[in-house]
């Protein structure tokens, strides 16, 4: 995985090439790297003003990362594991390389990208790596809320369940959503309750030839002749409260869609809101985090502390006064702080929003 804090991307404005490093970790290639990174800046808003060298396609996941089809840049060389891009890629047909890229993305450099190669090609990678600044500029992993910040009220609401969309959390829905959901859940109940019915309707006209062969059967052994018309209509009924009933159910079903569909449309109205908002629950939750774990290492260093003395205290030693170690440190504290980052890197999206909402407004 990813990660928008991956320190192996660089790019050189002045040159207008990037450099990947991948000499210590072979896990990612440098072209999927490079995309991933241009993925995460320009989400955070730090992709140069213009730039068309981002992926088409791509998607972020906190699971899995970037998932994203090739940045659209041209390789202008590799020595070992480090590989130089410039912006835009190779062009067909026949066109002039400079020209081709410079039409593809307006920060094609050729000047740029013939001193890169040729520092490069000289081994002068610290001359190089001095034009450089890391890339993302500003990564945009989520920070911790100021001291004396105030997160913004939590929405909270009753437990609720949908069919066909699971249980909803009980916090951080936003209200007119959750009343959109509460409004699907009840119309998807009543299309369960309806298709079951429907279900039943069919189930009671397709066992129709049977009902009439059975009432044949019992008229002709008493003697009695069947009333055809009788059976007909028995017949008629059944096929039609089924085509009727699954008529009904076939609308609310729509209905059901419908409503998903407006759901969706008012999550997406709503997003600029919502993020916001999440942004100043998430940074003041991580600030909360920051405490509990700086208070859990202090607890656990305080028990080791007294443990050391314990030992000293039970078994005194003139040659070994307060030396031992304790194994109380360790594990706990180090998943905190794991938990934490962990934490800080799955909500980056927030970050990069809430900056590029602050640059929007400026």
């Amino acid at each position: 995985m990813i990660y928008p804090t991956d320190k192996r991307v660089r790019y050189a404005p002045s040159l207008a090439v990037w450099i990947v490093d991948t000499q210590e970790n072979h896990t990612v290639g440098a072209d999927q790297l490079l995309a991933a990174m241009t993925v995460y800046a320009t989400e955070s808003g730090d992709m140069p003003d213009g730039c068309t060298c981002a992926p088409e396609s791509f998607s972020i996941s906190p699971m899995t990362g970037v998932t994203a089809s090739p940045a659209r840049v041209h390789r202008l060389g590799q020595q070992g594991g480090i590989a130089m891009y410039g912006h835009g890629t190779v062009p067909e047909n026949g066109v002039a390389p400079e020209r081709g890229n410079a039409q593809q993305c307006p920060h094609a450099d050729a000047g740029g990208e013939r001193q890169a190669r040729k520092l490069a090609k000289a081994g002068r990678w610290d001359d190089l790596y001095a034009l450089t600044e890391p890339f993302p500029a500003a990564p945009g992993t989520l920070q911790p809320a100021a001291p004396g910040s105030k997160a913004p009220a939590a929405w909270q609401g009753e437990p609720l369940s949908v069919s066909g969309v699971g249980v909803i959390p009980d916090r951080h829905v936003h209200p007119s959503t959750r009343a959109d959901l509460a409004r699907l859940g009840t119309l998807a109940a009543e299309a369960t309750r309806l298709g079951s019915e429907a279900r039943k309707a069919q189930a009671a006209a397709a066992h129709g030839p049977m009902e009439v062969r059975r009432l044949a059967t019992e008229a002709a052994m008493s003697g009695k002749a069947l009333d055809a018309a009788e059976v007909a209509r028995m017949v008629r009924e059944r096929q039609e409260a089924a085509e009727a009933a699954q008529a009904v159910a076939n609308g609310t079903r729509d209905a059901v869609d419908t409503v998903r569909r407006e759901v969706a449309a008012g999550i997406a109205e709503r997003r600029a809101e919502w993020l916001t908002y999440l942004h100043g629950q998430a940074t003041a939750g991580l600030a909360r985090l920051d405490l509990v774990v700086a208070e859990l290492e202090a607890a656990v260093e305080n028990l080791a502390e007294i443990d050391r003395v314990r030992q000293t205290v039970e078994q005194a030693n003139s040659g070994r006064l307060f030396s031992a170690g304790s194994m109380i440190v360790g594990n706990a504290v180090e998943a905190a702080r794991r938990s934490r980052e962990r934490a800080a890197t799955a909500l980056a999206g927030l970050e990069r929003n809430a900056a590029k909402a602050s640059k929007a407004s400026a």
